[in-house]
């Protein structure tokens, strides 16, 4: 059912100019995010994403600009609807590549929905995030491991739907180049 409407839908003008749109956003977004994540958190992202610990987190906020990670994490969305989009329209432009039946269209449109599920979770993360910054040494240590939780399956989302992109890609310049090589 999903793979009969991701095979009609939407239309490849429409598909490629959202991929477009997406690109343009994130060169605009990711640099001005990660500014404002550099300067104002004494740590990388990831490793505090990835803390699963309140006291960690604490200690990092004490050394932090509350004020400009907030806005980091909320510019953090743009991002998200950014690589979102950019997961959605190229899996399926990559997918639709392939021909009807094979293996590699298949679990290239089951991974489709990834491109949903990853920034969603990445969003609820952020929600963790935003709350622990209205109590930056006060908050519930549980709120930083949900928000660890979410982020986890988002980078192991990521790394399965861009990891597999990566690899959709190398098949068809295989066999776009074994196509050629038969003609010559």
């Amino acid at each position: 059912m999903l793979s009969e409407i991701l095979t009609n839908w939407p239309k490849p003008k429409s598909l490629k100019q959202l991929l477009i749109f997406s690109l343009i956003l994130l060169l605009v977004i990711y640099p001005i995010m990660t500014y404002f994540f550099a300067t104002s958190y004494p740590v990388s992202f990831i490793e505090s994403q990835l803390s699963f610990s309140g006291q960690l987190i604490k200690q990092y906020n004490a050394s932090a600009n509350i004020e400009l990670y907030r806005i980091a994490n909320i510019l953090d969305y743009f991002f998200m609807i950014s690589y979102g989009s950019i997961f959605f329209s190229l899996g399926l432009v990559i997918a639709r590549k392939f021909n009807v039946g094979t293996i590699w269209r298949k679990i290239s449109l089951i991974l489709i929905p990834l491109a949903l599920i990853a920034p969603i979770c990445d969003a609820i993360e952020n929600i963790f995030i935003l709350l622990m910054l209205t109590d930056p040494l006060g908050f519930p240590d549980i709120w930083a491991i949900t928000h660890s939780f979410f982020a986890l399956i988002k980078f192991i989302i990521m790394c399965i739907g861009f990891g597999w992109l990566g690899i959709a890609i190398i098949k068809l310049i295989l066999i776009r180049m074994s196509h050629k090589a038969q003609k010559i």
